[in-house]
């Protein structure tokens, strides 16, 4: 079939992707538009209308957009996901509450963006873990996704394969009916959580007020900072005094937004609203960059308290002064142990003037494992957080190259060039790129580069995981084939 979407003109699919990031959040940067161009061609070919006139109606077709839009949302996700902050909630954050909380109120939690259910079935069975089963409390879990099909599939509570594989087999057997080759979410489980459907972007309903914790886990990395700016503070409007906010790793708040406090809890970082906050200029948004636990003077008079770990929790991994993290998170990377750098960057709060660095190298991580989407995402907002990112410019342009759009690549690993002009691993690159754009001239004037800045290295080292004498025998042979004099 022809590529339908070839008749769009870009500065159409530039409206399209700004129409529906102010519809729904969700920003499709230039490593996304093939997945745009493959969204409208089903949407188009479903409706059985020309792709110019479908385009067209979506101006006024809300309902339509929600459809486009839930094409292009990612929505796998894994039952106790984000391990670390279910294990706060349910050995320190719960019972905290539990014991401050008059007798009978209900503990209110919000999962936003909750996919196919797996965030906030968890969530109540943290809270089960945490209070008893039945609890000794009323627990309300509200659980809201933009995509009427994902919350077809939380609503009907049965799930297979990798979504289960951070169960333990007691929370499989307790909180779980075989079904067939699935496994059913309990009755006990179901009663605590109600789906409904919402977008972030709307207002929220009343029932949002008073809530003690809020889950929005990897939903907001692919917001623009402004987008995230507004959620962020209608979430703290929206939290009680002391209430918790848990984002993903990569969704740090620094330099977007300062209302919000965070501290270590039972080995997690969490943000929390702090009662009678107002920023001043004498008392910081955030921390100083020290990897130590936040000093009790940070903490709200009215906070959950106490929020320390019990005498259950893992204890946090030791951690280093961020230039040693971004050094040994490369060494890592080098070597290929993507999952052992991604540990170490969780154990790291993203806050203070590393942060964009480690957000980089956390997207490198996630390319490694070939989770290009979010590694595109996690280098984005690094570069809106620091545009002279050096490292989150060279992967956007190695994800373009890989998705054969070497205009765009060259232009990401010019600009890291400028940056750095000491790397042989960006002008080899670059060089590639430019070979592959057939613009010889300048590949050749590249790998020539590359070769003068690799003499300075023995042959047996690691750059960036590639070998020294690797990367000067390529250099070397395609001098040669593009017409060079053998160096």
């Amino acid at each position: 079939m022809t590529n339908a979407a070839s008749t769009l003109t870009p500065s159409q699919l530039v409206a399209l992707r700004d129409r529906l990031a102010t519809f729904c959040g969700v920003y499709l940067d230039e490593t996304r538009t093939g997945s745009l161009e493959t969204a409208l061609q089903r949407r188009a070919q479903l409706t059985r209308l020309p792709l110019t006139h479908y385009v067209a109606n979506l101006t006024s077709d809300v309902a339509e957009l929600q459809r486009l839009a839930e094409l292009l949302l990612n929505h796998e996700t894994q039952f106790f996901r984000n391990r670390p902050h279910m294990r706060a909630l349910s050995e320190v954050i719960l019972p905290a509450l539990h014991r401050r909380l008059p007798p009978g109120t209900p503990l209110r939690l919000w999962s936003a963006g909750c996919a196919t259910g797996e965030e906030p079935y968890s969530l109540a069975i943290a809270a089960l873990e945490a209070l008893g089963n039945p609890p000794c409390r009323p627990i309300e879990i509200w659980a809201t996704d933009l995509s009427a099909a994902a919350l077809a599939k939380a609503q009907a509570g049965r799930y297979r394969g990798r979504s289960l594989t951070n169960l333990t087999p007691h929370q499989r057997a307790r909180y779980f009916v075989v079904q067939g080759a699935d496994l059913a979410v309990s009755e006990a489980v179901r009663a605590l959580v109600r789906f409904e459907q919402r977008n972030l972007l709307e207002p929220f309903p009343p029932q949002a007020r008073g809530l003690h914790a809020i889950f929005c886990q990897n939903v907001t990395i692919y917001f623009q900072v402004a987008t995230c700016r507004a959620l962020m503070e209608r979430f703290y409007q929206t939290l009680d005094d002391g209430g918790a906010l848990c984002l993903g790793f990569s969704e740090t708040l620094w330099n977007i937004y300062d209302r919000f406090r965070w501290r270590e809890v039972g080995g997690a970082y969490v943000y929390y609203k702090e009662a009678s906050y107002e920023p001043s200029q004498n008392r910081p948004a955030h921390p100083p960059l020290r990897m130590g636990r936040v000093t009790a003077q940070l903490e709200p008079p009215n906070a959950v308290r106490p929020l320390r770990p019990t005498r259950h929790t893992a204890p946090m991994p030791p951690l280093f002064p961020a230039d040693e993290v971004v050094a040994r998170g490369h060494a890592l990377l080098d070597a290929g142990q993507a999952e052992a750098a991604l540990d170490l960057f969780h154990a790291t709060p993203l806050a203070g003037a590393h942060a964009p660095r480690i957000l980089a190298l956390t997207a490198r991580a996630h390319a490694d494992r070939g989770d290009l989407d979010l590694a595109a995402a996690e280098a984005r907002r690094a570069l809106e957080l620091n545009p002279l990112t050096t490292e989150a410019h060279v992967l956007i342009g190695l994800i373009a190259a890989r998705q054969g759009r070497y205009a765009a690549a060259i232009t990401q690993l010019e600009r890291a060039r400028y940056l750095d002009g000491t790397s042989p691993v960006i002008a080899f690159q670059l060089a590639e790129c430019y070979r592959q754009a057939d613009r010889t001239a300048d590949a050749l004037r590249e790998y020539r580069n590359t070769l003068h800045k690799l003499a300075a290295h023995p042959p047996d080292q690691l750059l960036d995981g590639v070998a020294v004498g690797w990367l000067s025998e390529t250099c070397q042979r395609y001098v040669v084939l593009l017409g060079g004099n053998q160096t």
